[in-house]
C-alpha cells in the first residue's frame, strides 16, 4: 500500500483546497482601490503652469461650474460662488423665435411708426400731389402693405402722358415715386376732342397746364393713327401714335404758317392752311423736301398774284410737279 492510499480524507481536502488560485484577494483589492479613488477630490497645482487633475466623475443633472481665479500671490486664489448650468431645449427656442416674429409683423401692420403719412414725388410738371395721392390709395397704411409694381400699373392707367415711372419704399414709412411726363409739342383737334402728342408721335389726353403752342385740325385722326396691332402698349394702355414724318413736317412748316391760322390736316392731301388771301395750300405728310416745298410755294403764290390769277388750292405734295386749282 503506497503512501497515497494512507492519506485520510481531510488530508486530500486540504490539498485540493490549496491547490486552486487565490482570486479573492485580487478583487477584494480592486474593490478597495476604486472605492478610495472615488473619494480622493481633485487636485490642484499651484505655483507654475496652472493645471488640474482630476479622476472622471459620473455627472449629476444639476451640474454646477466653479471658477477659480488665481491671484497675484503665489499659490494663493478665490473660489467664487458655483453657477448652475442651465440648459434650454429647442422647444423652448423654437416659441422663442416664433413669439419674437408674430410680435415684429404685429408692429409692422399695426404701429402708427410704420404707416405711410406723405409720397415724395419726383418729376411733377403738369401733375399735381394731389393726383398722386388719391391714385396711390397708401396714406395711412402699413408700409408692407405698399407693393412697387402695383402703384406703378395705376399711375401708367390713370395718366398715359407718363413715359417713366419708378416706385420705392423706404423704412419706416416713406415712398418715393419717379415720374417722367411726355412733352407735347403739338396739339391734334379732331370732332371736339383734342389730343396732345410728343415728339415721338404718341398721342396722349391733355392734362394740367402747360400744353403745345401747335395745334393741327384733323379731317380724319382714324387715318393718321395706326392698326390697334401697332400702338404703343404703355403696361396695359394702348396709345395711338402719328407717323414720325408727319409730326416733323408739322414742326418744320409751322414757324411758316400765317400768323393766327391754324395748320388743318387732309388725309388725302396732307397738311396745309388757308392762305389769308383765299386760297388753300398743301404740301403732303412728309417732312422731307420740307424746306423746299415751302419756298416753291412761295414762288408760286407770287407768280400767280403777278399774273392775276386767283387759286382755289395750291398743292406742292410733289416738289418737282406743283399746281393750282381755280376751283375746288
Amino acid at each position: 500500500m503506497t503512501a497515497s492510499d494512507k492519506l485520510t480524507r481531510s488530508e486530500l481536502l486540504r490539498e485540493k483546497r490549496e491547490s486552486r488560485p487565490r482570486k479573492s484577494s485580487s478583487k477584494s483589492t480592486r474593490r478597495s482601490r476604486n472605492k478610495t479613488s472615488a473619494n480622493i477630490p481633485p487636485v490642484l497645482v499651484r505655483g507654475g503652469v496652472a493645471a488640474s487633475v482630476s479622476y472622471s466623475r459620473r455627472k449629476n443633472k444639476n451640474s454646477r461650474r466653479r471658477f477659480d481665479i488665481a491671484l497675484d500671490g503665489q499659490g494663493a486664489e478665490m473660489r467664487l460662488p458655483s453657477v448652475p448650468l442651465v440648459g434650454i431645449g429647442w422647444r423652448l427656442l423654437s416659441a422663442l423665435i416664433v413669439g419674437a416674429l408674430g410680435f415684429m409683423i404685429y408692429t409692422l401692420w399695426y404701429s402708427p411708426f410704420f404707416r405711410v403719412e406723405t409720397i415724395d414725388v419726383t418729376g411733377m410738371v403738369r401733375l399735381t400731389n394731389a393726383e398722386i395721392n388719391i391714385v396711390a390709395d397708401v396714406i395711412g397704411k402699413s408700409i408692407i402693405l405698399v407693393n412697387p409694381a402695383d402703384l406703378e400699373q395705376k399711375f401708367q392707367v390713370a395718366f398715359p402722358e407718363l413715359v417713366n415711372i419708378s416706385v420705392e419704399t423706404e423704412f419706416p414709412k416713406k415712398v418715393v415715386v419717379n415720374l417722367v411726363e411726355r412733352h407735347p409739342v403739338l396739339a391734334w383737334q379732331q370732332d371736339g376732342q383734342t389730343f396732345w402728342v410728343d415728339e415721338r408721335g404718341v398721342a396722349f389726353p391733355p392734362h394740367g397746364d402747360g400744353g403745345p403752342g401747335i395745334t393741327v385740325q384733323g379731317s380724319d385722326l382714324l387715318t393718321v393713327a395706326p392698326a390697334e396691332s401697332e400702338m404703343i402698349e404703355e403696361g396695359e394702355v394702348s396709345l395711338p401714335i402719328l407717323p414720325v414724318d408727319l409730326v416733323n413736317a408739322i414742326l418744320t412748316i409751322s414757324p411758316e404758317a400765317p400768323e393766327n391760322t391754324p395748320i388743318v390736316y387732309d388725309s388725302q392731301h396732307g397738311l396745309g392752311w388757308l392762305d389769308p388771301r383765299g386760297w388753300q395750300v398743301y404740301f403732303g405728310s412728309s417732312d422731307e423736301d420740307m424746306a423746299l416745298k415751302l419756298k416753291v410755294y412761295l414762288k408760286t403764290s407770287k407768280r400767280l398774284k403777278k399774273a392775276g390769277i386767283r387759286p382755289a388750292l395750291i398743292s406742292v405734295e410733289h416738289v418737282h410737279a406743283p399746281y393750282y386749282r381755280l376751283e375746288r
